[in-house]
């Protein structure tokens, strides 16, 4: 398998040179912008190539609702569910532990619970218009962001007027899917709201998901240069818990989550200088029961101030200052608080018209733990007007989470004796596109090495792990390889040792997975299918988990100028798999539904 997946994947890389040259026509679009890298606005044709952006037309048409699931297209992010929907989810981020990604929702830190994971089995897309990836250690977004940053976005409409649609859709295990999102603006006003719910049944015994999520975001601009906001968001999980096959089946067993998160935001704009203040108060609440009758909770505030000056047209200088405290309960009695702040200094210089320094550094306190200071510095250069090469380096600095650290029940202990994991990161690429940008090959080489790298099996006391390091290559490609055929794929190869223990594999990691989605649209049809696979050596004694290849399918059809037919089928082939062993993966599932835009 490992064979015919490498040629295939050689394949890939030879059709995404060859189709820019072949195909490239049509006239070029709006190009987006991202901001997960620098915090300002970059055209994404000069964001480094470990940097994705999952757009919310990508989304729709694919038919994903799942953060989870619209992760499994990007490379050198591996997702590791444990076989249901809503179970908990695993996001190893280049070889590194499941809590380095920091999670954003519109520059907001979201609050990761006693795991620092995010909940991220039952989090949804929350409404968001796009998901920008950062791969890779960033000094900028601060601790836990070691691995990288997922960053969703909620922009707003530029224009007077509304724009609104409603969407429903049923499917096997007697799954329900529905949601509604609205955008509008009138004069100095902007706002959106978004609802979703989903229920499921799933395809083992009392293994139900009951899932509720909205978000909203209203802006005024109050003079040109002045504009607040106010964001808030929520969901409320509900997750029968028999999802291991070697277990006896309770109909009793469930756990509840709830989520929420309010943050107003201030904005300031000049010519020469651009500065944001928000402050946020979040709740993450998980209840067990009725066998285990343990509720956790963790509460957090942030308040986080970044500015831009603009020093000349050829560089920018950036400050930033920021407070975040962490207070954890059990049982409904308090347990512990953690308090951090940091402050930041960056910088970005043209030192010619094709070559670019960026730089940051990043001076953290932590009231539980030492002090750090982590920095990145990168180069980008443009050899022509397709191709850009890129070269960065960056520490990190991840302290250890209270999961890890506490008593956490049913079978997990803690290790009050844990230290703070730290890492240096060595990254190379280079991004390949055209001029129509409908065609853009990415290819990252990178290398990082880990000191007190907390290992923690379940129900196996956490220990640090005193060298470690990873390695690996990922490559993503895009192609509009006719007016009606796309292709958008995604190889990562990765591996990560355990230098202390001579082991060749970290555990819980996949060597080699990818995706490969291809789209074919004419007139009112669109017509699409996915694969995902991961594949492991014989040697990878560690990973938890079965090689697999799966495959979807997902279609649509445009009844009328609002009204829109879709369907999908997850797991075409029925294949029998277990992310992680022990919990079987769901099986073939049919959907289909419809959408109306007003």
């Amino acid at each position: 398998m490992f064979k015919k997946l490498s040629i295939f994947f050689l394949l890939l890389i030879r059709i995404s040179f060859l189709g820019a040259s072949l195909f490239a026509q049509g006239e070029s679009e709006l190009e987006p912008m991202v901001v997960i890298e620098t915090r300002s606005p970059v055209p994404l044709s000069e964001a480094s190539p470990w940097v994705t952006r999952i757009s919310q037309e990508d989304l729709e048409s694919r038919q994903i609702y799942n953060l989870s699931n619209a992760l499994r297209s990007v490379s050198g992010m591996a997702i590791s569910r444990t076989g249901q929907l809503g179970s908990q989810t695993s996001l190893f981020s280049r070889g590194g532990e499941s809590n380095h990604v920091t999670l954003l929702y519109e520059g907001r830190r979201l609050n990761g619970g006693f795991s620092g994971t995010y909940n991220l089995g039952e989090l949804s897309t929350l409404g968001s218009s796009s998901v920008e990836i950062l791969k890779g250690s960033s000094s900028l977004n601060g601790a836990n962001a070691m691995g990288g940053t997922v960053h969703l976005r909620n922009e707003l409409l530029l224009a007077d007027g509304y724009d609104s649609n409603i969407g429903f859709s049923f499917g096997s295990f007697d799954t329900l899917i529905s949601n509604y999102n609205t955008r509008f603006k009138d004069g100095n006003w902007a706002g959106n709201f978004s609802f979703s719910s989903l229920d499921t049944a799933n395809d083992r015994p009392h293994s139900k998901f009951e899932s509720l999520s909205s978000s909203f975001l209203i802006e005024n601009q109050l003079t040109d240069g002045l504009t607040v906001n106010f964001l808030g968001l929520g969901y409320d999980n509900y997750l029968g818990t028999n999802f291991n096959k070697n277990f006896a089946v309770s109909p009793n067993n469930y756990q509840e989550t709830v989520h929420f998160l309010l943050s107003p935001q201030v904005e300031f704009k000049t010519d020469a200088w651009d500065a944001s203040v928000h402050y946020s108060y979040s709740e993450d609440e998980l209840n067990y029961t009725p066998s285990w009758n343990m509720l956790y909770w963790t509460e957090q505030e942030n308040v986080d101030f970044f500015s831009n000056y603009i020093l000349s047209d050829r560089s920018s200088f950036q400050f930033g200052l920021g407070y975040t405290t962490s207070r954890f309960f059990r049982e409904g009695n308090f347990l512990n608080s953690w308090e951090q702040s940091f402050a930041s200094l960056g910088f970005q210089y043209e030192i010619t018209k094709d070559t670019e320094l960026n730089g940051n550094v990043r001076f953290g306190d932590y009231s539980d733990f030492e002090s750090s200071e982590t920095y990145d510095l990168k180069v980008s250069k443009s050899i022509s007007g397709n191709l850009g090469v890129y070269g960065k380096f960056s520490t990190g600095f991840t302290p250890p989470g209270a999961l890890d650290l506490y008593s956490y029940g049913m079978g997990y202990p803690g290790n009050p004796d844990l230290i703070a994991e730290e890492s240096k990161s060595f990254e190379i690429g280079f991004s390949r596109k055209d001029q129509t940008l409908r065609h853009a090959l990415k290819m990252s080489l990178f290398f990082t090495e880990y000191k007190n790298l907390i290992d923690a099996p379940w129900g196996v006391q956490p220990q640090n792990i005193r060298k470690s390091e990873s390695f690996g290559i990922e490559v993503s490609s895009q192609n509009q390889v006719s007016e009606r055929v796309s292709l958008i794929s995604s190889f990562t190869y990765v591996r990560s040792k355990d230098l202390d223990n001579k082991k060749d594999f970290l555990s819980r990691r996949p060597e080699f997975f990818g995706s490969v989605a291809a789209e074919y649209k004419i007139n009112e049809i669109g017509l699409g299918t996915q694969m995902n696979f991961k594949n492991n050596t014989k040697e990878n004694e560690t990973t938890a988990m079965e090689d697999y290849v799966t495959f979807r399918l997902f279609g649509n059809y445009q009844i009328s100028d609002d009204l829109i037919f879709n369907a999908r089928i997850e797991n075409l082939f029925d294949e029998e798999y277990e992310e992680v062993i022990g919990y079987p993966a769901l099986g073939r599932a049919v959907h289909a539904g419809l959408t109306y835009n007003f």
